[in-house]
């Protein structure tokens, strides 16, 4: 071809390329989040009529107390460099601006960008150490959940509940997450993030059978429907960086949002 056309096929090509969209995942624009099996794990998904999981699915391998396990402060991270990231950039597109936020299993950091101020940010977690380092804390409690899986705090306080990378470790997560929606305003949003790394004994062994990120997504998906979560405010994001399997580590949330107070009556009429 003539270097003189060269430049015209450029332009002619990019003219049929398609824009780039954001990916809007239940309401919320998500830049950087990506269709993928686990984004669409709950498309088939369906619920027994009762709570499926028993002891054989939530005990851990090792089931001493968790706060010995934490006893000493872990200042280390738990994810890749681009998955800490690509959560980071998530929060920024759903922590609100003077927002009431919760950080369940909270440590040394919430991974919230570095420039977001909440009104409230509520850090509960296993060391008082590690939760006096969070830069992101306006308070901060310990509390083990799997021994007390209550939340001390008010009916309809926060705008967001946030767990990083812990979910997994849940040994009542029933309790949890009910307490999860009673403590979220009507239209407030939860969102639980996980990878592929974990501390293999503590995990609850549901995780592991099997060990994929589609079978996470559905277990955590589960943990909202049996709360009271409605289904179809329940979603998977898929914020895994780009790369091959293998390459780099997944990041997903799967997020649910209570419904707004004039639904709300409407369900619990119904209930």
């Amino acid at each position: 071809m003539p270097s003189h056309l060269q430049p015209l096929l450029v332009v002619a090509l990019i003219a049929f390329v398609p824009a780039a969209t954001a990916l809007v995942v239940g309401g919320i624009d998500i830049p950087h989040a990506k269709v993928s099996p686990t984004s669409r794990a709950l498309e088939d998904q369906t619920y027994p009529d009762r709570w499926p999981f028993d002891a054989r699915d939530l005990t851990p391998q090792d089931p001493s107390d968790d706060q010995l396990f934490y006893l000493i402060p872990k200042f280390v991270q738990h994810a890749g460099a681009e998955c800490r990231e690509s959560l980071t950039k998530y929060y920024g597109c759903v922590l609100p601006d003077n927002g009431d936020v919760l950080d369940l299993c909270s440590s040394w950091t919430s991974h919230y960008p570095k420039n977001y101020k909440a009104k409230r940010c509520a850090a509960l977690g296993l060391n008082a150490l590690e939760l006096l380092a969070n830069p992101a804390k306006t308070e901060w409690t310990v509390r083990n959940l799997n021994k007390d899986p209550t939340l001390p705090y008010d009916d309809n306080s926060f705008d967001v509940v946030t767990n990083s990378l812990s979910a997994d470790y849940l040994t009542s997560p029933l309790e949890v997450f009910k307490e999860i929606r009673r403590v979220l305003k009507p239209g407030g949003l939860a969102a639980m993030a996980f990878t592929n790394r974990c501390f293999p004994s503590k995990v609850v062994p549901c995780w592991t059978r099997p060990f994929t990120e589609p079978s996470h997504a559905r277990i955590i998906a589960s943990y909202y429907h049996y709360a009271g979560f409605d289904d179809d405010d329940i979603s998977v994001v898929d914020v895994s960086p780009d790369g091959w399997v293998g390459q780099r580590d997944p990041m997903v949330v799967v997020q649910a949002r209570k419904a707004p107070a004039d639904r709300l009556g409407s369900l619990e009429a119904l209930a």
